[in-house]
């Protein structure tokens, strides 16, 4: 028999988002409709997680299109994240039980966190942004150069454009340099060495044992602290990974070479932190969060139009 086709492909694991699912498999999603200021439209229904998070051949070489290579890489991750769906809850249940989080766990949830990143959405469409700048820049020095040597003037007469029409072309930039995705998923080939350096990192773990944190189509995040255009080294950025609705990771800096890299904080009761972490997550993620308890994603649109005006107040 013929393998069955798969055409809706998850970038965001099916077994992870049902953690926020009550016990019908429903939970609500909000929407993030403008950042600044904060706009987010709470459905008044709850929605199985299969709706979200996913498109028609994600994986295929130009997303949207099929291919074997969409096919491939799908089966590929579902095992991946069949190992991480059995392997994950007993780290969850280590650090709510306050046990030792060895450096083993800490390389085996890194891997988990480099996983979802890389072959996310929000990784795909900074790379690809990043791709598409620096083919540009090299095009319009290329197009200066156009023109002097025989054989450039050779190709330019074939092609019927001239030297300043391509200089033109180039220095508007109204043009997509499309490379494919498999050229942004070959990240995936060093990611041993980013495990190492993320297991490195000093990780600041985040307790609600009530379950409040919320997730979303990004539920691991990069963040570059330099307003550089390149930003700042892998070390030097903040990783923050939601692992289920009761533990959030922030990795930082590791300050000191030793010493405790594990510090746990249980903020179950504070709400304003619990919220301030939620909001931060949400507004850095590309479109949509989810929760099953509505009345926490109200409170959460409150906080981020606070955190908003107040962080607007300091410039």
């Amino acid at each position: 028999m013929e393998n069955k086709t798969t055409k809706k492909q998850h970038y965001v694991p099916q077994f992870y988002l049902r953690q926020w699912c009550d016990e019908g498999g429903g939970f609500y999603p909000v929407k993030i409709e403008n950042k600044e200021p904060p706009k987010l439209r709470i459905f008044n229904n709850k929605s199985n997680p299969s709706r979200f998070c996913f498109e028609n051949f994600f994986y295929a070489q130009h997303t949207g299109k099929e291919d074997e290579i969409s096919q491939v890489v799908e089966e590929m991750f579902a095992e991946i994240e069949g190992i991480f769906s059995i392997e994950l809850p007993k780290v969850e249940k280590k650090i709510l039980n306050n046990e030792q989080v060895t450096e083993g766990d800490k390389f085996n949830l890194s891997q988990c966190m480099l996983f979802l990143h890389f072959k996310g959405k929000k990784y795909r469409e900074e790379s690809k942004g990043m791709t598409d700048f620096m083919l540009k820049e090299i095009n319009k020095r290329i197009a200066w150069n156009m023109g002097r040597s025989e054989k450039s003037k050779k190709e330019m007469k074939e092609l019927g454009v001239t030297r300043e029409e391509m200089i033109e072309f180039t220095e508007k930039g109204e043009y997509t340099a499309d490379m494919g995705n498999i050229h942004h998923m070959k990240i995936m080939e060093d990611m041993e060495g980013f495990c190492n350096l993320l297991t490195a990192k000093y990780w600041k773990i985040y307790i609600s044992r009530k379950g409040d944190f919320i997730t979303s189509d990004t539920p691991y995040q990069d963040i570059a602290l330099s307003k550089k255009f390149f930003g700042n080294d892998f070390l030097s950025r903040e990783q923050t990974f939601i692992l289920s609705p009761r533990i959030v990771i922030i990795a930082r800096y590791p300050h000191k070479e030793s010493g405790k890299k594990v510090n746990r904080k249980d903020i179950t009761d504070n709400k304003v932190a619990v919220h301030t972490i939620n909001t931060y997550n949400l507004m850095r993620s590309l479109n949509f969060g989810f929760h099953k308890n509505k009345d926490l994603l109200i409170e959460l649109e409150k906080t981020a139009k606070f955190i908003y005006e107040y962080d607007k107040s300091k410039f």
